[in-house]
């Protein structure tokens, strides 16, 4: 599971340095966009682990 939270984390950094590279809100902007991504890889391994 801690590979696959890396391995998301590293994409999305990824995707807003190419988009927002010169922008001052490209760290929000990861911040945000990482909350979410593990927020549901929480979700989806809750509800594996519950069946």
């Amino acid at each position: 599971m801690l590979i696959l939270v890396w391995f998301v984390v590293c994409i999305i950094f990824i995707f807003v340095q190419l988009i927002l590279e010169g922008s001052g809100h490209a760290l929000e902007v990861f911040a945000l966009l990482t909350a979410i991504a593990l927020f549901l890889i929480n979700k989806l391994g809750k509800k594996t682990n519950n069946k």
